[in-house]
């Protein structure tokens, strides 16, 4: 995962570092639907930029929003159709093409970090939710994976973030409804983690630096007892630029 001491100190040195902004043609963000396994037909509404309603059964299957200026444009899933609902889907996921864009599934948001001359799209991803799988408790070995922090708007800059491995503690609490990890950041912050309704879980880890808050937003999906997809993701904005920092991990037990 990331320090949440490091990250701030990060964030506020490429903040303090701008001094001068770029100009660009406009750009277009695209929303999708997913759903797992497929449905043929439903209706699906949103709000921001893009919105509307999209419907599987028809084309195009999905929303864009053109001419749009460079930085951040928000979407919201507002509504899932009542079928898709009463079968058992849930918004798990949300998966864009640009690195500088992101998900949370939680707030059913999409963030596009539009660029000059670019398109971005966001695919929104339902799925069909079964038992949940709860995770062991003891030992856990974390695998962080390349990632990145994106800074957009008064000034254009790309910072990667290498890969690198930890060990840390997972303890199951309230009947795996939330769990607490330790050990798995640089700083060693604890971590808590609680269970929505379409068995991943979501936590936040919060902190601030020279006045600059931030907040770290973590995301699992539990694949097996002994196996974790997850992602974190932050941003911050500061002096006219947004800097957002993203990284996938996976947790595997140990012991």
């Amino acid at each position: 995962m990331v320090s949440r001491s490091i990250a701030i100190l990060v964030f506020s040195m490429l903040l303090c570092a701008a001094t001068a902004g770029l100009a660009g043609e406009a750009g277009t963000a695209v929303v999708r639907i997913v759903t797992v396994p497929p449905i043929a037909a439903g209706k699906f509404v949103f709000d921001g930029t893009p919105a509307g309603e999209l419907h599987l059964e028809r084309e195009p299957s999905h929303l864009s929003a053109a001419g749009l200026a460079a930085g951040s444009h928000l979407s919201r899933l507002q509504e899932i159709d009542p079928g898709a609902l009463a079968a058992g889907y849930r918004l798990t996921q949300i998966r864009c093409d640009d690195a500088g864009s992101w998900g949370d599934p939680a707030s059913g948001r999409a963030n596009f970090q539009i660029a000059p001359d670019k398109t971005v799209t966001c695919d929104f991803v339902l799925t069909k939710a079964g038992d949940c799988i709860c995770p062991k408790e003891g030992t856990w070995k974390a695998n962080n994976l390349p990632g990145q922090m994106v800074c957009s708007g008064s000034f254009n800059m790309t910072v990667p973030l290498t890969p690198n491995r930890g060990t840390g503690t997972l303890k199951i609490e309230e009947g795996c409804e939330k769990i607490v990890a330790s050990g798995l950041s640089e700083d060693e912050a604890t971590l808590v983690m609680r269970r929505n309704e379409s068995c991943g879980y979501v936590g936040t880890v919060g902190g601030s630096q020279d006045g600059i808050p931030m907040n770290i937003e973590f995301t699992w999906s539990v694949l097996s007892e002994r196996k974790i997809a997850g992602s974190l993701h932050s941003a911050v904005s500061q002096q006219g630029a947004t800097c957002v920092m993203d990284r996938d991990y996976e947790l595997d037990f140990a012991e």
